[in-house]
């Protein structure tokens, strides 16, 4: 016997009902959106030291390197030389292929040399 919306047990009774509003479906997206969100990582002093000796290095070879930068919890690299490092303004400036690029210095992860 084929069940139809009365038969008892059925979840068919509820069938025509499934729908999702738009306003659902976005607010749904939009807490997907965040769940894949990161805590920004904080940088000890050591380390900080770390990336100033490999930045000077790079700075004074004029060497190409990976800058790692943590931007409304997600990660993003670039790559370029840092031809100017800005204290005033807290930020690099680096120059890569699409241009200079200003980077502060408080979203920076990590710092890598390309080999």
């Amino acid at each position: 016997m084929k069940g139809n919306k009365l038969t008892p047990e059925s979840n068919m009774r509820w069938e025509s009902m499934r729908m999702i509003l738009p306003e659902h479906r976005e607010q749904w997206l939009h807490h997907q959106h965040e769940q894949t969100k990161q805590k920004k990582p904080e940088l000890d002093p050591q380390r900080w030291e770390e990336l100033e000796w490999l930045l000077g290095d790079a700075m004074r070879q004029d060497a190409a390197l990976c800058f790692t930068y943590w931007r409304d919890g997600f990660f993003f690299h670039t790559v370029g030389t840092c031809h100017y490092i800005n204290h005033d303004q807290k930020q690099f400036h680096l120059l890569t292929e699409d241009g200079v690029v200003y980077l502060h210095f408080a979203d920076l992860v990590n710092i890598t040399t390309l080999a």
